[in-house]
């Protein structure tokens, strides 16, 4: 199986079925296996469409599903709570009308810059609301993913270690680990350590320089990583993920603080990219 996978927005300003038809061939130009679909806007996703082109390609769509301070499932207000798992809901649907076998990303609460810590209960709140989820997800043989963001992004799970605990809080199986260089390289003391004791629990190991723009050019070193992963054994998907402001639609720049033009074309990332996951047997 090609464990590679891309994000849609390598290429595209934000999700558009037309446009995600041009990316999942770009994606498969590149040699990659699978592309990211986001699921912010669900009245903008067609899932027969995508599943229609994602096989005319040879690619596996994947999801992602965002919440914001109105449908966040870690909220301790039951209103608030509910309309956050009525939309993970509707968005799992539409991963299993495409053919998705995984949805991931900031599905344990709200994404974007906290003004506080996250309140008691919060914690508890959310792996119990994602535990539901789970059951619903496996009954259509889906995995979800949960990705580890930064200080900036979430104010639940900003470590591996957090991760893993909401994972066990969850106690559903069909429940994984996501970690992104970009989000480790900032809460993380030791890079190498936290993906040894992530490994039994990682399903998606996501790629992306310390700025967000080209992998070539930047402080993380990515090769010790890949090559760690690559002799334990690690058999999840290794994913490659970039912004920059001259792609990015505005709201989704001012979502990852992509101010800069960093690259002008995503086909730049995506060979760099696949150069570097040759290089290290990926």
């Amino acid at each position: 199986m090609n464990r590679r996978s891309i994000h849609s927005y390598t290429w595209l300003p934000r999700w558009s079925n037309e446009g995600g038809e041009r990316a999942a061939a770009r994606a498969a130009a590149h040699g990659y296996g699978h592309l990211v679909i986001p699921l912010r806007d669900p009245e903008s996703v067609d899932p027969a469409r995508i599943a229609r082109f994602c096989a005319a390609e040879g690619v596996v769509p994947l999801t992602t599903s965002a919440l914001g301070p109105d449908t966040d499932i870690s909220s301790t207000d039951p209103d608030v709570a509910a309309r956050g798992l009525a939309r993970h809901l509707r968005a799992l649907a539409l991963a299993r009308d495409m053919g998705a076998p995984r949805m991931g990303g900031i599905l344990y609460g709200a994404f974007g810059k906290a003004a506080r810590a996250a309140a008691p209960g919060q914690f508890e709140a959310s792996a119990e609301r994602l535990a539901r989820l789970a059951q619903a997800a496996a009954a259509s043989d889906i995995l979800l993913t949960l990705e580890v963001v930064n200080r900036y992004e979430s104010n639940l799970v900003t470590t591996a270690a957090e991760g893993l605990r909401l994972i066990e809080a969850i106690g559903q199986p069909n429940v994984k680990l996501h970690l992104d260089t970009f989000h480790m390289n900032i809460e993380e003391e030791d890079m190498l350590a936290t993906l040894e004791s992530a490994l039994p629990h990682l399903a998606y190991f996501e790629i992306d320089q310390n700025h967000r723009g080209r992998l070539s050019a930047g402080a993380i070193r990515f090769e010790p990583l890949l090559e760690w992963l690559k002799g334990a054994g690690y058999d999840g998907l290794v994913g490659v993920e970039a912004f920059s402001s001259a792609i990015s639609h505005p709201d989704v720049a001012a979502g990852v603080a992509s101010w800069r033009p960093l690259f002008a074309d995503g086909d730049e990332v995506a060979e760099e990219g696949r150069a570097l996951l040759d290089r290290c047997g990926f």
